[in-house]
């Protein structure tokens, strides 16, 4: 993660546009992402105990660690889009390094392309949101995206992520087909060939998606 992607260096390098600094960026950004990589459940439950934290982060990070307020505030002022850049360069740095030159499934790399559903909420929500009514009436507010990932042999690498977006007041919110196409024109345009072989279910017997 360090001396190979350098990840640890570039979250030093994303902007910080809180006014109060008194905890370092890195201290909060690298332990979410740890805690992401160990598929820890809640960030409120770690977060909130950081005594028991900093015993685990002691060979990782050094200084103040963070409560979930302040992890709160900082990932809602973070620019998605540097997050996306350190992604691609990561996946470039695969690419360089051939590190699926075996193939994942029959000699072939195999990618998997599936919705995944993130968030849902009736009392929270924002301009981003998708929606639907329940079976009692009430409004649900939720997020869906389209994500692209590498399949069969480790390691499942994930190429990419598409977000599907609202109806904007003249239809549906847009569906699954529609952000899959845009996640694999962006994959192919980026990272040029990717994938030998992309797979999905039958949603995606498309026409213009195939064509794609």
């Amino acid at each position: 993660m360090k001396s190979v992607y350098k990840i640890p260096q570039k979250i030093k390098c994303l902007t910080d546009e809180r006014k109060r600094k008194s905890i370092p960026l890195f201290n909060i950004v690298m332990p979410v992402l740890l805690f992401l990589m160990l598929q820890y459940e809640s960030f409120h439950t770690i977060f909130s105990a950081p005594e028991s934290m900093s015993k685990r982060l002691k060979n990782c990070i050094s200084g103040r660690i963070p409560k979930v307020d302040a992890v709160r505030d900082l990932l809602s002022r973070i620019n998605p889009d540097e997050i996306r850049s350190i992604h691609e360069e990561m996946i470039d740095i695969i690419k360089r390094n051939r590190v699926f030159r075996e193939g994942t499934i029959g000699g072939y790399v195999v990618a998997g392309l599936d919705g995944v559903e993130l968030f849902s909420s009736t009392k929270k929500s924002c301009p981003n949101c998708l929606s639907r009514k329940k079976h009692t009436g009430e409004t649900e507010y939720f997020y869906r995206s389209v994500v692209c990932m590498i399949i069969g042999k480790s390691p499942h690498v994930i190429l990419g992520q598409e977000m599907l977006k609202p109806r904007d007041g003249s239809g549906k919110d847009e569906g699954e087909l529609t952000g899959g196409k845009r996640l694999i024109e962006r994959l192919k345009k980026r990272h040029g060939h990717f994938a030998d072989v992309i797979v999905a279910d039958a949603l995606y017997l498309n026409a213009p998606f195939i064509n794609t």
